[in-house]
């Protein structure tokens, strides 16, 4: 059978049952499974306070010895201090799992910065040495290999920090760990058998971390790193809800942004890197409402979508006003308008579904925004759950993406549900992404756009501007892409509404299938 993430979790929590203070949250297991996944050289970055170094330590390394029995373990942190911590609680783990009676023992070499452990099988020649040693950064790391053995598995854990002897705000220091890295750290792996990981918080713009997961396009080292993120907000959601809800999340963004901290939270939070001298979208640009009302004067509107596999039950109210400081607008005196980036449902981008209202000052209020990986049922799901709460006048998508895979399961469940939406065509009309989203900054430096602060994804969409580096393709810009589109119609242009046959006429048949 084979080893699993919830696997890792049983034993760990039967061994140490203290470190499951807070229900154990997805990212966990999503983080195992990345690791375990196949690939050789893998980066990570995670929210401050995930508790990935407790994921790391206390059942990570030794679920990895005791279930796979890892060979050779090398760990690289920061700084010694923090290295040798990092092996005093796999130390404790190791001890509780031999009181609890799993077969495992110490071996000869037991110092505090190399261990041996010895996996028993009940006979005395089916017994493993298995070794764990743990260095900081700027540290030789051939001094750590035992028996001339190279490790098997190297894990940098916190490898950059803010302060010691490679601080990340000396651009000094970030090259001297960067070299130490790549010359020094990196060969150390076992030439055929071995996994890198590098997991950590994202730090600083020019840090090593931040560089794998959002590499330069001129970056070429060689290596062919599998990346993920997980920030603490994702699709309007909590990442971790047990620990951080949502009221805390905001709690701690007040407090960094009240003393000009800002960056820290979109680094260090949402793993958002920001180069201060590439800030398009400054912070102080951000305005907000602080909320809808909902019309609760009727019933809300409850609505069954099927087709002919699937079912979805939907029940909602419609928005009536927006909240400004001492200032009520009414979204009946507003143009309503969604505009939408569709994804596959296979791909890393995510479909991302932007609603905002145009009041007669020609301010832009964002009231609603949702992203997530769907398919296109679910698609079609979602776009009528915001027309059912917002009755947008126009829903805009962009052409190529609805002649995909959308446009005729959408159509299909219009005739279904008697739901006429008034999608409508857009197209980039030849401008490249970043144009498209570079030209919302006179509106926002104008105090023209307002986000909503009651809303989750207001920190994922300020997340993307906040690290919008025009001159360079971004990975993840999907709610500020189908944000960008609400231009088109501030400037007054007219859509016409799109009949299907326009699109069937345009496509192979073959394409629907």
């Amino acid at each position: 059978m084979p080893v699993t993430p919830e696997m890792y979790l049983k034993f760990a929590k039967d061994i140490e049952p203290s470190i499951f203070e807070n229900k154990t949250p997805k990212i966990h297991l999503d983080l195992i499974n990345f690791i375990n996944s196949e690939g050789r050289y893998k980066a990570a970055a995670v929210f401050r306070g995930a508790g990935k170094t407790t994921l790391l330590n206390k059942i990570y390394v030794i679920s990895r010895l005791f279930f796979e029995k890892e060979p050779f373990i090398l760990i690289a942190s920061s700084v010694e201090e923090k290295a040798l911590s990092f092996l005093t609680a796999i130390k404790d783990g190791i001890d509780n799992a031999i009181n609890k009676g799993y077969a495992l023992s110490h071996g000869k070499i037991w110092n505090k910065d190399k261990i041996e452990i010895i996996i028993n099988e009940g006979k005395k020649e089916l017994e493993k040495s298995c070794y764990i040693s743990v260095i900081s950064a700027g540290q030789d790391p051939r001094g750590a290999i035992i028996k001339n053995t190279r490790p098997t598995l190297i894990i940098c854990d916190d490898l950059e920090s803010h302060s010691g002897q490679f601080g990340v705000s000396s651009r000094a220091n970030r090259q001297k760990l960067r070299r130490w890295f790549y010359a020094d750290l990196l060969p150390a792996l076992h030439p055929t058998r071995g996994k890198f990981i590098i997991i950590g918080t994202i730090l600083h713009d020019d840090s090593i971390l931040n560089n794998i997961i959002h590499p330069k396009p001129d970056d070429e080292n060689g290596i062919e790193w599998q990346t993920i993120k997980f920030p603490i907000i994702k699709d309007g959601k909590s990442a971790w809800k047990s620990r951080f809800e949502i009221k805390k999340i905001n709690q701690i963004k007040q407090t960094l942004i009240s003393q000009g901290l800002d960056n820290e939270f979109y680094q260090e939070y949402m793993c958002a890197a920001i180069d201060p001298s590439k800030v398009l979208f400054k912070y102080e640009f951000f305005r907000y409402f602080d909320g809808i009302e909902y019309d609760i004067s009727k019933p809300p509107t409850t609505l069954l979508v099927t087709d002919s596999v699937n079912s979805s039950q939907i029940k909602t109210r419609l928005a009536k006003s927006i909240n400004l400081v001492g200032e009520v607008v009414d979204l009946r005196r507003c143009r309503v308008i969604s505009t939408i980036d569709l994804a596959s449902a296979t791909g890393a981008d995510e479909t991302a579904i932007v609603t905002s209202a145009i009041d007669e000052k020609n301010r832009i209020f964002i009231l609603d925004i949702i992203s997530g990986h769907w398919t296109p049922f679910e698609k079609s799901v979602e776009i009528i759950k915001v027309f059912l709460s917002f009755n947008p006048e126009r829903i805009g998508i962009e052409k190529a993406g609805m002649q995909n895979d959308f446009f005729y399961t959408i159509d299909v469940i219009q005739k279904a549900t008697g739901v006429v939406l008034p999608v409508e065509a857009l197209t980039h009309r030849g401008k490249a992404k970043n144009t498209r989203i570079s030209n919302l900054e006179p509106y926002y430096r104008t105090g023209q756009i307002y986000h909503n602060n009651a809303q989750n994804s207001t920190a994922e969409l300020e997340a993307q501007l906040s690290t919008f580096d025009p001159e360079v393709e971004s990975k993840r810009d999907d709610i500020m892409d189908a944000f960008a589109y609400i231009l088109e119609y501030v400037a007054g242009r007219n859509f016409d509404y799109v009949d299907s046959d326009e699109f069937f006429d345009e496509c192979e048949a073959d394409e629907w299938v």
